[in-house]
């Protein structure tokens, strides 16, 4: 029973320091922003940077583009027209 007891302390002791550590770098990296600032507008962009994030979606669309090679006759001269 008591090695639940010093599981559970443990464990909650590590999820401390990782949200300590976390909080640290966000410090951090406000910190850095503030220095790196010349005025309020500044700052407050350089914050709404960071809170972005960047969405790539991949481009799934398949393209009407066939090389001319795979053509056939009948083909191209449809596409050409």
């Amino acid at each position: 029973m008591i090695e639940i007891v010093l599981i559970a302390v443990i464990l909650i002791l590590c999820g401390l320091l990782g949200w300590k550590d976390r909080e640290g770098r966000l410090e951090r990296s406000k910190l850095i922003n503030a220095l790196l600032a010349k005025n309020a507008q500044e700052m407050a962009n350089l914050d709404l940077a960071d809170k972005t994030e960047i969405k790539v979606k991949p481009n799934n669309q398949e393209s009407s583009y066939v090389p001319m090679e795979n053509l056939s006759d009948e083909d191209f001269k449809k596409a050409v027209l």
